[in-house]
This record gives C-alpha cells, structure tokens and sequence, in this order.
C-alpha cells in the first residue's frame, strides 16, 4: 500500500485490527511457557510479549495520529530516500520474524522435523530485526512521548479518595530506560541460542526438535 503512494496511517487502518488481535492473543506463549508447554524461558518470552503490548496499546493506540504517520529520521539517505524508523519499519521487524517463527513451528511440529534453511532462518533472522524492531518500537515512545506528558494520560493524582497516585508518562521513561539492561540480554541470550543450534551442521533438524 505504501508502495502505491499510500502512508503509514494508510497501512495502520488495514492492520490495525488484525495487529491487536496477534499481539494480544501472544500472551498465551506466557502461559505456554509457564505451564511447560513450550520450552521457551518464561522470563525471556514474557519479555518480548510485554515490550510489544506496551508499544501497541501504551504507545501507539492511545496516540495513533502521532505515531502512525509520523516517523524518526535517521538523518542519511540511500538512493536519495531518507532512512526513517516509522510504523512500517516496526511491522516489517515484527511480521517477519513471526512468519519465519511460526513457519518453523508449525512444519517442527507437521514433519518432526525443519529443513535446514528455514532452521537457519530462525535463528538468524533476528541478528538484523531485532535491533531494527526495538529501534522502531522507541522511535514509537519517541514520538508519542510528548503528547503522553503533556496530556497527563492514564494519570491519577492526588489528592483521592485512595490516597494513591499514578504517574503513566513517568512509567513510560521508566520503561524505555528498561531497554538499555533489557536489549542486550535478550540479543546474547537468541545469539547463544543460535550458535547452539546451528553448531549441529547437517544435523540442525535434530536439534531444532529439542530447542526452541
């Protein structure tokens, strides 16, 4: 659509829908994880599943003008098109790496086993769209940040009736600084995982049986 001269709040208004049925529904893979369905670390999945709820019901959908058709520049271009980091860029990191994951799970499960390309695929993907992704999920705090302070949005002050307050803007920087500890663990931790798997040559498919 994009490519059709359309934008990025032209691709949102298709997506949208579909988007937060996915994202929401990937809390399940939690639950997998917790009651041992799926050998994936509960901490490292609920990370993931966490980080990308957040961006998508406490980033974009509250302030959907601003972060849908807007975009962060990179200040380059190649081939005189500016590098941004906007909603496209943000579904591109994350549909990829669900379609490559799930296509890998599902033929694991289909077959027994994964040709070794797409075994290569899953756990090499994400070397160049993770960064990507969690570049374009900041560059959606980044954007919506200044109308969440402004707005006060999801606030509660005080005085009140439960003598509590709640500062939703101070959340939000609290979670963006939770990316800097958070972004290297997660990458080491896929990093090892691949070259676990991979290690394994020829003999990938038997691996990836055993490894999520």
């Amino acid at each position: 659509m994009i490519l059709k001269s359309g934008t990025t709040t032209d691709l949102w208004k298709v997506v949208e829908l579909p988007l937060k049925v996915s994202q929401t529904a990937a809390i399940l893979e939690v639950v997998h994880s917790a009651v041992g369905l799926v050998r994936s670390p509960v901490m490292i999945t609920g990370m993931q599943v966490a980080s990308r709820l957040w961006v998508l019901w406490g980033i974009i959908n509250p302030e959907q003008a601003l972060t849908t058709g807007g975009a962060v520049s990179l200040g380059a271009k190649v081939g005189g098109v500016p590098l941004q980091l906007n909603l496209a860029t943000l579904l591109a990191a994350w549909s990829i790496t669900e379609v490559v994951r799930y296509s890998f799970f599902a033929i694991k499960e289909i077959s027994g086993s994964v040709p070794y390309p797409l075994l290569w695929l899953r756990y090499s993907t994400f070397i160049p769209l993770y960064p990507i992704g969690v570049a374009s999920e900041l560059s959606m705090a980044r954007l919506a940040l200044p109308s969440i302070w402004a707005r006060h949005l999801w606030s509660i002050d005080m005085p009140n009736a439960f003598n509590f307050a709640f500062d939703y803007p101070i959340v939000c920087v609290l979670v963006v600084i939770s990316y800097l500890p958070g972004l290297p663990q997660l990458y080491f931790y896929m990093l090892a995982q691949r070259k676990k798997v991979l290690a394994a040559g020829g003999a990938g498919s038997t691996s990836a049986k055993k490894s999520n």
